[in-house]
């Protein structure tokens, strides 16, 4: 299994509890009942945490709070995001 990680960039199962991050981009939807938070982590890995609008201006995370990835950099998890049916509200 430790070949498929390293052919598709995966970085190792480490836990990110308690790891620094930095939101480097918000994305809302054309029609902005969807956002994706894009994180970067201080250990290099990044995320994305979905959420959808619920009403006036509550969202609610998908997932139940999980975040997607990882990504090997913010710019790849925007690439990612934008390009899913969710996102396009499709």
């Amino acid at each position: 299994m430790g070949w498929w990680k390293k052919l598709f960039g995966r970085a190792s199962d480490r836990s990110l509890d308690g790891a620094m991050y930095q939101v480097t981009t918000r994305l809302y939807s054309r029609d902005g009942k969807r956002s994706a938070e894009i994180r970067e982590f201080d250990n290099g890995q990044t995320y994305l945490l979905e959420s959808e609008w619920v009403a006036g201006t509550e969202f609610r995370e998908r997932h139940e709070g999980r975040m997607v990835g990882p990504f090997r950099s913010p710019k790849h998890a925007e690439q990612f995001i934008v390009t899913t049916a969710w996102f396009n509200g499709d």
